[in-house]
């Protein structure tokens, strides 16, 4: 990928991530909005049509081969885990500290783009 596409991917939202919205630094990611699996037949023809989104590391890394709504689901599942398994996080919550929101996952891309433009 050249340089001039990478620019265009980061520039997509504004030099924001995709998914959570925040600004992104000199290096980012380039995310497949559809996973991609390399290495097969046809893996770098179908790469050049992929749809790809800007991605700070943190998201990229996290939704890994995850589709949307895999990632939507996994980020969902966060506060249930992090409570069952720290607990600074059931102290804090006990004395009001933390206050879980509950609601839809909602991509950065999602507000920022219309409905007419998702890839998927």
């Amino acid at each position: 990928m050249t340089k001039s596409e990478r620019e265009l991917i980061r520039n997509m939202f504004n030099g924001h991530c995709a998914y959570c919205g925040k600004k992104l630094c000199k290096t980012f990611h380039v995310d497949h909005v559809k996973p991609m699996q390399r290495g097969i037949p046809g893996a770098s023809e179908r790469d050049k049509e992929a749809v790809k989104y800007p991605s700070c590391k943190r998201c990229n890394l996290w939704k890994k081969t995850y589709s949307i709504e895999q990632f939507r689901a996994e980020i969902a599942n966060q506060v249930e885990r992090v409570r069952r398994e720290s607990a600074g996080f059931r102290l804090a919550e006990n004395f009001g500290l933390i206050a879980e929101i509950t609601g839809p996952v909602e991509f950065y891309f999602e507000r920022f783009a219309p409905e007419s433009e998702c890839p998927f």
